[in-house]
């Protein structure tokens, strides 16, 4: 038997407080199933992790419903379950669209002299999976891992153009609650923008998230049309202004994520 580093615990004298200890049991727990994903029970896993078995009975029991574990009511054994390889899937998918992505991404940035993301929507947020960036776009200290919001950006407005209305009415509305008095004249401003969007392809940004900052994004999709990742231009107002950004900037960035997404097509 494989011994393995206890599961954090309450009453380690070593705990970092910036640790939830609940999702690292939780994630010890999966840890310990190996590569042949025999099933085993909760005394073999509690043995394996370092938890009490009560503990882990709460936690294989939480996975089930989640989809996480498969559970053999005969044997009452676990397995990983199928959620736990769509996460390895979408991991792999994310490294592979990243290599495809940034040749095109970095020849924008270079001719535009401009930051170039590539996103993920995340909730209310999109989250940068890929950059490309220039000394002159440097100003602008976004990397990847950040996150921007999905209202008032290039980007979280080209995605929300493409998305079929009720799913987008559904993120309005919820954003216009989260805003509460401030939410109607939000969403009014996010209506144009996606009215724009709809009508030339990639949507805009002009100060709205960033004050001192333009951009565009605009959307790649999978095979039957719908979003799943976008990508944006943007920089300083002085350099990428919005004229810049319709006439030229705009629709080089549809041409970038057309050629993305061709090529991507067979793993979106």
């Amino acid at each position: 038997m494989v011994k393995r580093k206890p599961a954090p615990s309450e009453d380690s004298g070593q705990k970092d407080y910036r640790i939830n200890s609940g999702l690292a049991r939780g994630l010890s727990v999966l840890k310990a199933f190996g590569p042949d994903n025999r099933p085993i029970g909760n005394s073999e896993i509690a043995d394996r992790v370092g938890l009490p078995k009560a503990t882990v009975s709460r936690l294989t029991f939480t996975l089930t419903e989640l989809g996480y574990l498969e559970h053999d009511a005969d044997t009452g054994r676990y397995a990983l379950g199928p959620a736990v390889l769509t996460l390895g899937y979408d991991v792999l998918a994310q490294m592979e669209i990243r290599d495809i992505a940034r040749p095109y991404m970095q020849e924008l940035a270079e001719y535009a002299d401009a930051n170039v993301y590539l996103g993920t929507p995340n909730g209310l947020e999109f989250i940068y999976v890929e950059a490309c960036r220039t000394p002159a776009s440097m100003a602008i200290r976004l990397g990847v891992g950040s996150r921007i919001p999905i209202t008032r950006t290039g980007m979280g407005r080209s995605f929300l153009a493409a998305l079929p209305e009720a799913e987008r009415e559904r993120i309005l509305a919820a954003i216009a609650q989260r805003d509460g008095d401030g939410g109607p004249d939000l969403i009014a401003k996010e209506r144009e923008a996606i009215a724009y969007a709809t009508e030339h392809g990639f949507a805009m940004s002009g100060g709205d998230w960033i004050p001192e900052a333009n951009s565009a994004g605009a959307v790649i999709r999978r095979a039957d049309g719908y979003p799943v990742y976008a990508i944006n231009v943007g920089g300083l107002r002085s350099i990428i202004t919005r004229q810049r950004l319709e006439d030229d900037l705009g629709p080089r960035l549809i041409a970038t994520a057309r050629k993305i997404e061709h090529i991507a097509r067979g793993m979106l």
